[in-house]
């Protein structure tokens, strides 16, 4: 009778063991996949950043410029054309010259980038969509192509016909000179004369 009696209560303690094993192995499987997951997030996102943080704009090649958030291959591509048409960039703010980069890219890419000239002042869309410096005005006697460029309505071939006028026929007195420059009417004058100036 004994003997009977003990056979249940050893059975049930050892099914309860059993099932108490698995929930424990269970849950310490759970923690180890949790944990892996968080552990491959941190490894994987850190050492990205790392590899993108602060790229020279101007020396970069197309692989790190891919690695940028928004820039794929023919991004890339045009930022190193535009590097070897028009000249190193001035300006983080430049970027936006760029066929295909506008704000939106230049706000997401902007983190990684090292400053280059006066990257840091603040920059506002005009209704053109380009980029216009807050903080002043393009001295037409002294400006480089790239900042004649970002005037509304001057695109490369106006930009170089402004420099190659001041170089070889005279410098201009007035705002309203750059309308000698073959090309630029009224027209176009009425849109950048707010942006323009002269000084020495």
């Amino acid at each position: 009778m004994n003997k009977k009696g003990n056979k249940k209560p050893i059975a049930t303690i050892i099914i309860l063991a059993l099932i108490l094993v698995i929930i424990i192995v269970l849950v310490i499987g759970f923690q180890k996949i949790s944990y892996n997951k968080k552990e491959l997030q941190k490894s994987t996102i850190p050492t990205e950043q790392e590899e993108i943080t602060k790229i020279n704009i101007n020396n970069a090649d197309i692989e790190n410029l891919m690695k940028l958030p928004g820039i794929g291959q023919v991004k890339a591509k045009a930022i190193i054309d535009y590097r070897k048409n028009v000249g190193e960039f001035k300006s983080l703010k430049q970027l936006t010259e760029v066929k295909g980069i506008g704000v939106k890219t230049l706000d997401k890419i902007l983190p990684y980038l090292e400053t280059i000239g006066d990257s840091t002042e603040s920059i506002v869309p005009t209704d053109s969509g380009s980029m216009k410096e807050v903080s002043g005005k393009i001295n037409i006697n002294t400006a480089s192509l790239s900042e004649l460029i970002s005037l509304p309505g001057i695109g490369e071939k106006r930009a170089q016909k402004i420099i190659d006028y001041r170089e070889k026929i005279s410098s201009f007195e007035n705002p309203e000179d750059i309308m000698k420059v073959k090309g630029i009417g009224e027209g176009i004058y009425t849109k950048i004369k707010d942006s323009i100036e002269i000084s020495d």
